[in-house]
């Protein structure tokens, strides 16, 4: 199950939940005050060392964008 990222208007919290695919578009309870709370868009980076040792981005930061090479996003928008 992949962990979803949420954040409540009412108390400003940040929050995690580990939900099905089947719950991915629902809303979630906040734990500090109750409110119903929207998912957020997740933000991660990842990077792999090459051959010669550099380090180099893969992929990342919650786009969608198909057109990546990995190490330059000038063809995302």
């Amino acid at each position: 199950m992949p962990i979803y990222e949420y954040h409540c208007p009412c108390c400003d919290l940040d929050f995690e939940r580990l939900r099905p695919l089947s719950a991915a578009d629902q809303s979630a309870a906040c734990p500090k005050c109750q409110s119903e709370s929207r998912r957020r868009v997740s933000q991660f980076a990842s990077f792999s060392r090459g051959s010669s040792g550099e380090l180099s981005a893969v992929g990342g930061g919650g786009s969608n964008c198909g057109g990546c090479s990995g190490s330059s996003c000038s063809t995302c928008h």
